[in-house]
């Protein structure tokens, strides 16, 4: 059997995301899959939480599928400032990772064009961290920009397009806009279904996370079906992915 946190790290490398967990919802545990151990659940219980979503910028020049940048074109430059961006995000320095964020922008936005998918995603990691900071006036025009640059090159309907409306949904959630929320995540929703079929590990994400939202809503009712549906997307994931 392998570590918790391989488990983890495949399921993740599996979707082609990086799930970050904030808090938990609790409409009770995981049924563990038949031959599952404790860790196993433990970890079904992890991913089962409202995440935001992040996508490095070479992966994104790999999967953009209308985008005919070829990965080895993608500005060196602005992977390094962004890899060093996330280093001081991460020990908590968030001017110095403001900084190199911004610089990896505009590396970006010289080489490419500041309406290029690539630049909308390193939009979004200067609003995350904006995010962090609780500096939601900065983050927001980040944001709805990202989102707007992403419409423009790869269509409304693009995978990213949803990835993007789950971390503005997940913003105004913060800022407790709820029906400005619920909006972005139902439409987050659609298009992860559209694009992905309804089964697929990845639609857990917006599901969980209307789960989550109609939970601070009060709307204990509307949030359970979401929630249900998302377990079990999660568990057949598991079960089919990692028990061995």
């Amino acid at each position: 059997m392998q570590s918790l946190n391989k488990k983890i790290t495949l399921f993740c490398l599996s979707l082609g995301l990086l799930l970050a967990p904030q808090t938990a919802f609790g409409y009770g545990n995981f049924t563990t899959p038949k031959g599952c151990s404790s860790k196993i659940r433990l970890a079904c219980e992890k991913l089962a939480q409202p995440v935001n979503i992040k996508l490095g910028l070479v992966r994104l020049a790999s999967l953009a599928r209308n985008d005919n940048t070829p990965q080895s074109e993608l500005p060196a430059e602005a992977v390094r400032l962004k890899d060093l961006a996330e280093a001081f995000e991460t020990s908590g320095d968030f001017e110095s990772a403001e900084n190199l964020y911004i610089q990896s922008l505009e590396v970006i936005n010289q080489t490419l064009g500041e309406e290029h998918p690539i630049g909308a995603f390193a939009l979004i990691n200067l609003a995350d961290l904006y995010i962090q900071m609780d500096d939601y006036q900065k983050a927001e025009p980040l944001y709805l920009r990202s989102l707007m640059i992403i419409n423009s090159a790869l269509g409304p309907d693009h995978f990213f397009a949803a990835l993007a409306l789950n971390n503005i949904a997940g913003m105004y959630k913060n800022m407790g806009e709820y029906p400005k929320a619920e909006m972005m995540y139902l439409r987050s929703l659609a298009i992860h279904e559209k694009s992905l079929g309804p089964k697929h590990p990845n639609v857990a994400i917006p599901l969980n996370n209307l789960a989550d939202l109609y939970r601070l809503m009060g709307k204990d009712k509307q949030a359970k079906p979401y929630f249900l549906r998302a377990k079990e997307i999660f568990r057949h994931a598991m079960e089919n992915d990692f028990i061995e």
